[in-house]
């Protein structure tokens, strides 16, 4: 099903069903490309994220006993990557609440890792019938970078990350990306600020992600693609409902987002094929890559 804002776009005229052979079509496609990139890698780090959750046990601990479980938990579910071949180094500061990470040739299902992280917790407080109660487990990422990906391609995710796990196992986990949060794809690297939440399946697969983020290109001066990325600015897009399994193409979710000097851009997930649409009489289909 479309979204309200395609049809929209649909009750208004303002769809021609005209391809790519229109001058900024090219414009517009980069755009997508880079999108689609952008929110299959942040589906690749909500499966690492997966290992920072805490348990629903932590409501009834002291803030000390918790925050000494949550550190537990994340060392051994990456000590448990070992049995697939690979041999995490890990350093665990339980005084500082803390432990950095090296991690070569793992994997987590489809997933491979490479790379290095310094977690550090903290455990949040809500007044409750005997006191102050933990409400949530709450990592900061430090000295991120991974590569994290399905395919011969890896995605590359560097910078500051704050992770949340509520204690109320119905409440979603979420994160927020640093400043200096860089991501790395097919198409160029993006500085990139986010927020998301999402669930996992038992089957490792995302389902009901939702996703705001922006991406600006990072380019050097003699970048061929230099005149592009100025017309293209700020991508500033929303994923809703994004499904998706390691290595495949996402199988539902709504992207809506804005790019340059106002323009839009809207697709539904559906397969390896996107229907995209914008204001003005365009309306193409490109292919995904989905391997990654």
């Amino acid at each position: 099903m479309r979204s309200a804002f395609v049809t929209a776009l649909l009750g208004l005229g303002l769809l021609a069903g005209c391809d790519l052979s229109r001058t900024d079509g090219d414009l517009e496609l980069a755009v997508a490309t880079r999108s689609t990139e952008a929110v299959s890698a942040k589906t690749n780090l909500v499966l690492l994220a997966e290992r920072f959750s805490g348990e629903p046990e932590l409501a009834g601990m002291t803030e000390d006993a918790a925050r000494a479980r949550a550190l537990e938990l994340l060392a051994s579910r990456l000590a448990n990557l070992a049995l697939l071949g690979c041999d995490p180094q890990l350093v665990t500061d339980p005084v500082a609440s803390t432990l950095d990470t090296t991690i070569e040739g793992c994997r987590i299902g489809l997933l491979r890792i490479d790379g290095e992280m310094h977690a550090r917790v903290a455990i949040e407080l809500a007044a409750c019938d005997t006191g102050m109660c933990p409400t949530a487990v709450v990592w900061t990422l430090d000295d991120f970078d991974l590569e994290i990906g399905a395919g011969v391609f890896r995605p590359r995710l560097s910078g500051s990350v704050t992770l949340r796990d509520p204690v109320d196992a119905s409440l979603p986990m979420t994160w927020s990306t640093g400043e200096d949060f860089v991501i790395e794809t097919r198409v160029g690297a993006f500085a990139t600020r986010s927020t998301a939440s999402w669930a996992v399946l038992d089957n490792r697969c995302v389902q009901g992600m939702q996703l705001e983020a922006r991406l600006d290109r990072l380019v050097d001066d003699d970048d061929a693609d230099a005149d592009l990325d100025a017309e293209v600015g700020t991508i500033v897009l929303s994923a809703q409902e994004v499904d998706r399994c390691p290595g495949k193409c996402p199988t539902s979710g709504l992207v809506r987002l804005s790019f340059g000097r106002g323009r839009l851009l809207a697709w539904d997930y559906a397969g390896e094929t996107l229907d995209v649409v914008a204001p003005g009489g365009l309306h193409f289909t490109t292919s995904l890559v989905c391997d990654e």
